[in-house]
C-alpha cells in the first residue's frame, strides 16, 4: 500500500484484502483505478474480481460556537390516570386486597402492590392478571401454589 492512508496504491502493486470466495485474507493485485476513490482489484490465488474502496475520512466535529445543539427530550409518557381514576370510581376502594402471587383475584379487583401502588384488575387469566396503576397498566402473575 502507499505511505498516505488517503490515496489508492498504484496499479500492479499488491494489498491485502479479504477474499469471499478463498473465505481468507489474500493478496490483491490493484489492476485499475476506476474513480479517485476505488480500484478494481483481482485475487492473486482464486482470481475473483471486486471493487476497492478507501475508508471514509473521518469528519472533524465542528467547534461548539459554530455548532448549534439540539436537546433530545424524552417522549411524552401516555396518561395513564384519566383511566385509572374511573377505574377507581366505578370499583371503589372499600375492599382492597394486598398483592400476593398466590391468590386468585377476579376482574375488577382493587389490589395494593407494594411496589407500584394502588391498581384494578382490568383482565384475569388462569396464571396473570391486567392490572392498571397509575403509572400504566402491567401483567401480573397470581394463583400460584
Amino acid at each position: 500500500m502507499t505511505d498516505n492512508p488517503n490515496e489508492l496504491p498504484a496499479v500492479a502493486r499488491n494489498i491485502n484484502l479479504p477474499c469471499k470466495k478463498c473465505g481468507v485474507d489474500r493478496f490483491f493485485v490493484v489492476v485499475a483505478h476506476t474513480t479517485a476513490t476505488s480500484a478494481k482489484v483481482k485475487c492473486e490465488v482464486c482470481g475473483a474480481t471486486k471493487t476497492y474502496r478507501l475508508p471514509a475520512a473521518k469528519k472533524t466535529r465542528a467547534s461548539t460556537d459554530a455548532k448549534r445543539t439540539v436537546r433530545k427530550t424524552a417522549p411524552k409518557k401516555p396518561d395513564h390516570s384519566a383511566l385509572w381514576n374511573e377505574l377507581k370510581e366505578q370499583i371503589g376502594t372499600d375492599n382492597v386486597a394486598t398483592y400476593d402471587m398466590k391468590k386468585k383475584y377476579p376482574m375488577a379487583a382493587a389490589i395494593e402492590h407494594p411496589k407500584f401502588g394502588l391498581g384494578f384488575v382490568t383482565n384475569s387469566f388462569h396464571d396473570k392478571i391486567e392490572v392498571a396503576f397509575l403509572e400504566g397498566g402491567r401483567f401480573l402473575v397470581h394463583n400460584r401454589t
